[in-house]
């Protein structure tokens, strides 16, 4: 398999892949963590403390890559122009997965003729916390769901499954990104304004009035989200990973621009296409942005 991109996301999935002794090639954006990755392997911590240590190949070189493989795709959605031309150069017979948050790269999906195209939604929650060592805070479950098989048969990605690492394949693609839309957009803007970790969205009186009062105004918006996820799914995810910062919240941290807009700015989007008002929704996006181009790191 080969994965591109070794963030959080991308090392936790390569560490449980290459545990379950799968060959795993990464495509680095520089060569420096490629060498390390080679050199050291990805170590994962888990919620115990205890590492665990996996060896996998690893190159900035897409053209190193066998494209007789399945690729995951796991850069952020901003990123995504930068392989589009790669992604657009591959055979027809290697396989994609995709697991962005949001909505944005759909388009991008669209637009490709690989014979095997998938959408993934995960839950768990992943730190990096340096070029090859990855913090495992919160389990989840991943649902993959095939966005087109030209041969009408799907692949068995459950080989990908572990026991910390379970696997849900489902039929509606569209139903799994825009469910982890709605978990994102409930928590992600909310904790990077407030500066607060997830369980505090629970803890936090005013922060659970304002979350509920945000999803309430998304189901609003979108009643037929009510078919595959409740509020009770959103809670849930907070207390899952109650002692992790969002994604956003670490973009905050970091200084770097935020997945506001393919998450929030696109369901805004799609809200403008049915007349939905999501003045709340919409106010968080515009703070969010106001962070983005301020861009002082949180102290």
């Amino acid at each position: 398999m080969v994965i591109i991109g070794a963030g959080a996301i991308g090392l936790l999935i390569g560490s449980f892949l290459s545990e379950q002794e799968h060959e795993i090639t990464y495509i680095t954006k520089t060569t420096d963590q490629a060498e390390k990755l080679r050199k050291h392997g990805i170590t994962r911590i888990r919620l115990n403390g205890k590492k665990v240590i996996t060896n996998v190949l690893a190159h900035a070189n897409f053209s190193l890559a066998p494209v007789d493989a399945i690729w995951i795709v796991a850069v952020k959605n901003h990123q995504l122009h930068n392989i589009e031309e790669v992604l657009h150069s591959l055979p027809p017979t290697t396989s994609l997965l995709f697991i962005q948050n949001g909505l944005a790269h759909i388009e991008l999906v669209n637009q490709l003729n690989n014979e095997h195209v998938y959408l993934a939604s995960i839950e768990h929650a992943a730190m990096k916390q340096d070029a090859t060592t990855v913090l495992h805070k919160g389990i989840g479950i991943t649902r993959i769901a095939p966005f087109k098989t030209n041969t009408g048969n799907c692949l068995d990605l459950s080989i990908m499954q572990t026991p910390s690492f379970q696997i849900e394949m489902v039929d509606d693609a569209y139903g799994v990104i825009f469910r982890k839309v709605v978990l994102n957009a409930c928590i992600n803007p909310l904790t990077a304004i407030l500066q607060i970790k997830n369980g505090e969205l629970i803890t936090n009186k005013y922060a659970f009035h304002l979350m509920k009062s945000l999803f309430e105004e998304i189901v609003l918006g979108f009643p037929e989200i009510k078919q595959t996820i409740t509020f009770e799914d959103v809670k849930k995810l907070c207390v899952r990973t109650a002692q992790n910062n969002s994604s956003m919240l670490e973009d905050r941290l970091n200084n770097r621009k935020s997945e506001i807009e393919p998450i929030v700015g696109a369901l805004l989007q799609l809200g403008k296409t049915r007349e939905s008002d999501l003045p709340l929704l919409q106010s968080l996006y515009h703070l969010v942005l106001a962070i983005d181009e301020k861009g002082v790191p949180y102290e």
